[in-house]
């Protein structure tokens, strides 16, 4: 006889294991079901393991560097072997831990891969298959990484995870895509080493976000030695015995040919809705994503969709609330939808954003407040020698709402959730300076930049 559950979830990412987890701690009987890892492309293949490479790739730039006055006698060796170890020892330390959280709060795994019946699931195995009856359904199937029309993926023509567990270091390195995924690649190769080229069809790296916080990061990256081609078409993209090459047009209409030991290929992601049932169901739109509604409901009105398999921001911290939203309003309660959805960029610099950017709320023709605090100013950016950065803030002209916050420099990402909070909590940009901020810390440049909105800034 089928099992039957109040609540299902197909999908073990953070968006599925959060929603999971949190509609067993609400008394709803919950199954979810995986066909890989337990915690999904962030925890196994993204967010975490690229974080613990760009932890060791930094340190060792800043050795590097010398600018903090420490010089080693010697010299300091980066081995790509040991930090890729490192960062799968992470990853696999943390699918251990939402296991364990699975059993804490009597959520049934079930591994296979779903499809949906009609009314049911039909979940293959290598044991065979299983019906599971659902009340309610919950799709967190996430996303994979799009080829190249002209290239598929190979030894030397990468996606995300084959740059997550090379042993040697490419002597060069080509990478399509100016977005987070490319950059911070980018970034941990370029610091271990590797000649860097960056490639991005869009006038500009980052693009969207705003010019000023894209040239504030390809400058940094430049000076590293980076080289970037913005605005650029591929014309011909080839593998050979040394690696790959590429025939690009720039944007200023010259032929370039570009040579490397490897390409990574980070031009966004496609749903993983193949298999699935979900077209059938007629739950898809045209670009294979999950359509839902304001409250992540598909148009069956038992089954929810959330994270990457959906269109918008495919960020991990939006899929686990979007999640926890889902997992709430099945269980009866009246939860509060996910307010701005920040998004950040672990290269040094970070770069971490929310809300609007200064193009849209032009486009827009809104009346705003524009405030930047310039890091050079700030004691500690200047002990921790990156006064480089800078923090923006955009607010309503005339009620002082919060529309956004734009930060480039050390702990980006860290600071954003100053200005996300306020924003979800529906805070004015006069109620920042009602707050003390630790002296010296780098928290004080959000603070300071509403002071500067506000004309009460001393230090700047």
């Amino acid at each position: 006889m089928a099992e039957t559950y109040d609540y299902v979830v197909i999908g073990a990412g953070p968006g599925g294991y959060s929603s999971a987890n949190r509609a067993a701690q609400l008394g709803l009987k919950t199954a979810v079901i995986e066909r890989e890892n337990a915690g999904g492309v962030c925890l196994n293949w993204g967010c975490i393991p690229t974080k613990a490479l760009l932890t060791s790739a930094h340190l060792y730039h800043k050795i590097q560097a010398g600018k903090l006055g420490i010089s080693i006698e010697g010299k300091a060796v980066a081995n790509l072997g040991d930090i890729i170890d490192r960062s799968r020892n992470v990853a696999g330390r943390l699918q251990t831990g939402v296991k364990s959280l699975f059993k804490k709060y009597g959520v049934t795994l079930i591994e296979g891969n779903a499809r949906l019946a009609g009314d049911t699931l039909e979940v293959k195995s290598a044991t065979g298959t299983t019906i599971i009856n659902y009340k309610n359904l919950c799709i967190a199937t996430g996303a994979r990484a799009r080829a190249l029309p002209q290239l598929p993926f190979s030894p030397k023509v990468w996606q995300y995870r084959d740059a997550l567990v090379q042993k040697t270091l490419p002597e060069s390195l080509i990478v399509v895509g100016g977005g987070a995924i490319g950059l911070e690649f980018a970034d941990f190769y370029q610091c271990l080493g590797s000649k860097v080229t960056v490639v991005e069809m869009a006038p500009h790296i980052l693009p969207n976000d705003d010019n000023k916080i894209a040239t504030a990061l390809r400058k940094a990256l430049e000076q590293r030695g980076m080289a970037f081609f913005e605005g650029a078409q591929i014309s011909a993209v080839a593998e050979t015995g040394a690696g790959v090459t590429m025939t690009l047009k720039t944007a200023d209409g010259k032929t370039e040919l570009l040579a490397a030991s490897a390409l990574l290929v980070a031009i966004g992601v496609q749903p993983n809705t193949e298999d699935l049932g979900a077209a059938e169901l007629g739950l898809t739109d045209e670009k294979k994503f999950i359509r839902i509604d304001e409250n992540c409901r598909t148009c069956k009105n038992n089954i929810y969709a959330i994270g990457d398999v959906t269109a918008g921001k495919l960020l991990a911290h939006r899929a686990a609330h979007q999640g926890i939203y889902v997992a709430e309003l099945i269980a009866g309660k009246k939860p509060q939808r996910p307010g701005e959805i920040p998004g950040c960029i672990y290269t040094s610099p970070q770069v971490a954003t929310i809300g609007l950017t200064e193009k849209q709320l032009t486009e827009q023709k809104r009346e705003f407040t524009l405030a930047e605090f310039p890091w050079l100013a700030s004691g500690m950016a200047l002990a921790a020698a990156e006064q480089s950065g800078f923090t923006r803030v955009f607010t309503d002209k005339k009620t002082g709402e919060i529309l956004g916050a734009q930060i480039v420099g050390e702990h980006a990402a860290e600071l954003i959730g100053q200005v996300s909070l306020a924003m979800g909590s529906e805070l004015l940009a006069e109620d920042f300076l009602h707050a003390v901020m630790p002296h010296p810390t780098l928290s004080e440049t959000v603070f300071q930049s509403f002071a500067v909105l506000e004309k009460a800034c001393v230090d700047f």
